[in-house]
């Protein structure tokens, strides 16, 4: 596994962070593979893979993700959660 934990080292050596997004208007929750350029759609109902996104960045430290739709009102949300 990628940036898995190493006898002697802690924890967060060499981990990418992961970003999360979801709206509640959808069933569908977008996750960041930090360090790897990959966005991972997953439908939450299911729990499985929808579909994977390879970028051309590598995207360190998770990069930043919002996800909504038309009707979800996040708009309306000065925080951004």
């Amino acid at each position: 596994m990628d940036g898995a934990p190493r006898r002697g080292g802690t924890p967060w050596e060499g981990v990418q962070r992961r970003a999360v997004a979801a709206s509640p208007d959808s069933d569908w929750v977008a996750v960041t593979r930090g360090g790897h350029g990959e966005v991972h759609l997953v439908d939450a109902e299911t729990g499985r893979e929808a579909t994977r996104l390879r970028l051309s960045t590598p995207l360190r430290h998770g990069g930043h993700l919002v996800l909504r739709t038309r009707s979800d009102g996040a708009d309306g949300d000065p925080v951004g959660r």
